[in-house]
């Protein structure tokens, strides 16, 4: 059986999402939904409640602003956990991870076979360079659907004492899994439509919590990294982009400073009365 684990921005979740779950999934499963209307948990400690109710021997951990356009999914899902060197299986992932706290979607190396609903606007992502039949073996996948047997909760936990808020616990259990020598996937054989918006970025607070996690993840993980699974490009690629990617987060890092926004307000001086002019 699949226990499907849900963090609820609500109560409760939508009809439309209930529908198309007992529509498609073609297998036994239970949904455990935890209420977090109030904000009382973090997405990690959520997590670990809902693994604390379930029932099913596989745990399918989702956002509650999606819906699967496959059939028997479920039954797909099964099988391919049938495989005991695969430890977990997302729709959405990255080959690459670099020794620098950045999140997965800077990796050029991305896999998925999925939709993005951008207010409205409909788009299929297709990146599937590196599959294998129905999966490609990833380094860690992105939290909109994932899954991990039961089993392996006897080994790794959503690390609510390192983190908090609702950011990089995809990364983080991705990587509890790899370090346990089981393999983790993305897969074609379901499509998941994600309701969302980029407009997520432009909000400050956002983009500081997010930063906030990954600088722990990093801190957490950084022996381990740089990261690469299932690419068959050289060693030397990797390391050439290992090294981009270490510039780009330093450079970022001087654009953020306070000293460099002050600089480029001081060689910039008529901007300083546009700011005052909007406020």
């Amino acid at each position: 059986m699949i226990s499907i684990i849900i963090c609820s921005r609500k109560p409760y979740i939508s009809d439309q999402l209930q529908h198309n779950i007992v529509e498609t999934i073609g297998c036994d499963y239970e949904l455990v939904i935890i209420d977090n209307s109030n904000n009382r948990f973090s997405i990690f400690s959520a997590y670990n409640e809902g693994i604390r109710r379930s029932k099913g021997d596989i745990l399918c951990f989702c956002h509650d602003d999606i819906l699967f356009h496959s059939t028997s999914w479920g039954i797909s899902i099964e099988e391919l956990f049938k495989d005991d060197s695969i430890g977990e299986i997302g729709v959405i992932g990255t080959h690459f991870l670099p020794a620098a706290p950045m999140y997965w979607w800077s990796s050029p190396f991305i896999s998925q076979y999925s939709i993005n609903n951008d207010n409205g606007k409909a788009s299929i992502n297709d990146t599937r360079n590196y599959f294998k039949g129905h999966i490609a073996d990833v380094v860690a996948v992105d939290g909109v659907c994932f899954f991990i047997p039961t089993a392996l909760f006897s080994s790794v936990r959503f690390d609510d004492k390192t983190y908090n808020g609702f950011h990089a616990y995809d990364m983080d259990i991705s990587m509890q899994v790899l370090s346990l020598g089981k393999r983790v996937c993305v897969t074609d054989v379901l499509t998941v439509e994600h309701f969302w918006s980029e407009d997520s970025f432009k909000n400050q607070k956002y983009i500081a919590k997010l930063d906030d996690n990954l600088n722990l993840f990093y801190q957490k993980w950084k022996n381990m990294l740089p990261i690469m699974r299932g690419l068959n490009e050289p060693e030397i690629v990797i390391d050439r982009l290992n090294n981009l990617c270490i510039q780009a987060y330093d450079a970022t890092k001087v654009r953020k400073s306070k000293a460099y926004r002050l600089g480029h307000l001081l060689l910039n001086p008529f901007k300083i009365f546009k700011l005052f002019k909007t406020k």
